[in-house]
């Protein structure tokens, strides 16, 4: 054989192995979920099973830009698929609209026409929702309640494209002081759009994710917690949706898949190491996750629902399961 042909060979197979490449980053493992049983003790044969994952990137406009992980994380040790959006604010072309209602986040972004889409808070009870100027709800739950740990954070924003990220509760995340000091602090904010958050991911750059749930829990003692305790709900893995803000005001909205065998989800200390070190965002804010984690883009993902992720709610491996919330976080073209 030629060296000519050697040659064209070897670079088909490359192209092959390229467009293979970028083609999976888009779909789940589903072929090696049905094969392999990832053991809580993963080593190293499990491990060398899934390539190590990295982040495929997709200009979807001028300004707003697609991120999709999927493989092998480093960081929780364990199979992941994080889908992430970029909004440049700066740019100059899109709105971050704050939605209350109860519809799913597809319909919503439907809707209003959003190029893309997240859903935000938790429950109304535990939560602060402002829209527009107006206080929606402001934690009606009392400060002793199992759930008021729900509000340490907050995305807030003008209507239009300037938006911020706001610690709260200054240090106390998981006490009926820090969630007071918290509630006091949003209402005190002139911003047309508040909701709430928790736990905070990354303050100034400080993580304080990682210790939002106590060092030294094994994660049988995780599980003795009750199921809202914050304790289990963010020392646990979950799917998860956080948005984040960078120094040079990008917004990243993130949707973290989890529950699934090609997906574990993440805990509050994974999700807030893995956003350090892939993105160094100066502030990043977790939100509601579980069977509410979904993110949309126009375009992408599902062809009726422009659905990328794999939400939990219907138990399938498909885009359908989304629950109906109560708020999302939209990108609009500026009119």
């Amino acid at each position: 054989m030629s060296k000519s042909t050697l040659k064209i060979r070897f670079l088909s197979f490359v192209l092959k192995a390229l467009s293979i490449g970028a083609f999976a980053a888009f779909i789940p493992f589903d072929a090696l979920a049905q094969q392999v049983k990832y053991p809580d003790n993963r080593g190293k044969k499990h491990r060398t099973l899934l390539t190590r994952g990295d982040f495929v990137r997709h200009k979807v406009d001028k300004g707003l830009t697609y991120y999709h992980f999927q493989g092998w994380d480093e960081i929780s040790g364990a199979p992941q698929t994080v889908y992430v959006t970029k909004v440049d604010l700066d740019c100059g072309k899109y709105d971050i609209k704050f939605v209350h209602g109860s519809d799913s986040t597809s319909a919503v972004a439907q809707k209003y026409d959003a190029l893309a889409a997240i859903n935000a808070t938790y429950e109304r009870d535990a939560s602060y929702i402002r829209i527009d100027g107006e206080n929606l709800y402001e934690v009606s739950i009392p400060s002793d309640h199992l759930r008021f740990w729900k509000h340490d954070g907050a995305i807030i924003g003008d209507g239009a494209d300037s938006v911020a990220i706001v610690f709260g509760a200054c240090g106390a995340p998981a006490t009926p002081q820090g969630g007071l000091q918290a509630q006091a602090l949003y209402k005190s904010l002139s911003e047309k759009n508040v909701f709430s958050g928790s736990p905070m991911l990354i303050d100034d750059y400080i993580p304080v994710g990682a210790t939002f749930v106590p060092e030294g829990l094994t994660p049988e003692d995780i599980k003795k917690f009750r199921y809202e305790d914050y304790r289990r709900h963010q020392g646990d893995r979950h799917p998860r949706t956080a948005v984040a803000l960078t120094d040079d005001n990008d917004l990243l909205l993130i949707v973290v898949d989890g529950r699934w065998e090609f997906a574990y989800g993440m805990s509050a200390k994974e999700l807030t190491l893995f956003l350090a070190k892939h993105f160094n965002p100066r502030w990043a804010l977790n939100l509601d996750g579980g069977g509410s984690a979904t993110m949309v883009i126009k375009g992408l993902g599902q062809h009726d629902t422009n659905v990328l992720n794999y939400p939990t709610d219907n138990k399938k491996v498909d885009h359908y399961g989304q629950r109906r919330i109560c708020t999302q976080i939209l990108v609009i073209s500026k009119k």
